[in-house]
């Protein structure tokens, strides 16, 4: 009689807290990291997307540009560009070296609350209407 293989166990998640970053955003609407995790987006009540090094918990660069809350982002493939979407109903295309608006999307019927970059490099938007 052969015994039935063992299935794989899911991967744990972290158990320990490994860094606490004090973002001074007032109340984080959401929290990305890029694929490999070495860089972290905060989204925040203060109209600004923060990009951070979790690993050392430095703050690397701050995006101001939204006229209301950022309540979702998204970094590109090769983490050129940054897409946020807030509560001004506008998504922002943001180059992630200079910092700069390089389009703002407007006319979204609601609240933009997702992004998501493709790999043929169209940026996908969504609200919850």
């Amino acid at each position: 009689m052969a015994f039935p293989e063992p299935k794989p166990r899911a991967p744990e998640l972290p158990q320990k807290r490994l860094k606490t970053l004090d973002c001074g955003q007032g109340a984080v609407r959401a929290v990305r990291f890029n694929v490999d995790g070495n860089y972290c987006l905060t989204c925040g009540s203060d109209k600004t997307l923060k990009l951070w090094n979790p690993l050392r918990g430095t703050l690397l660069r701050t995006y101001s540009g939204h006229g209301y809350e950022v309540l979702d982002a998204a970094g590109s493939f090769d983490n050129s560009h940054l897409c946020s979407g807030g509560g001004d109903k506008t998504v922002v295309l943001w180059d992630v070296a200079t910092g700069q608006v390089v389009r703002k999307f407007r006319g979204h019927a609601g609240v933009s609350t997702s992004q998501k970059p493709a790999p043929n490099r169209r940026v996908h938007c969504g609200d919850p209407y």
